[in-house]
């Protein structure tokens, strides 16, 4: 075998192990929020969302308006979800919001992330 088909087939069988094995490089990714990032919206949403394209344990989620912290109706939990959601124990008022969340992915990679909004 010539050592330009032997460099060929090395590169070939290699070319085919990464992408088989893509896959288990992925991480989760946040993939939307509600209200989206940096969204005015007119009155008050009824509840804050993110969701992701893999499973993810939420370790944290705070939202955080004119008056300091909202009370939320759902704490994070040690479930693996594609999206948590809550709801604010009292109806938002007119202001800047800001949510922050943490996770840890199902591929043990642990997130972070926060996204803006404001009710008008």
């Amino acid at each position: 075998m010539s050592g330009y088909l032997r460099q060929t087939i090395h590169w070939g069988v290699l070319a085919v192990l990464l992408a088989l094995a893509s896959p288990l490089w992925a991480h989760a990714q946040q993939e939307g929020t509600y209200p989206e990032d940096g969204a005015s919206v007119e009155g008050a949403p009824e509840q804050i969302a993110v969701w992701f394209d893999h499973g993810m344990r939420i370790t944290f989620f705070e939202v955080r308006g004119p008056r300091g912290v909202v009370e939320l109706s759902e704490r994070p939990g040690r479930d693996v979800v594609d999206r948590f959601e809550a709801r604010p124990v009292t109806t938002l008022e007119p202001g800047e919001y800001t949510v922050k969340w943490r996770g840890l992915a199902e591929d043990g990679h642990s997130m972070f992330d926060e996204f803006y909004f404001t009710v008008r």
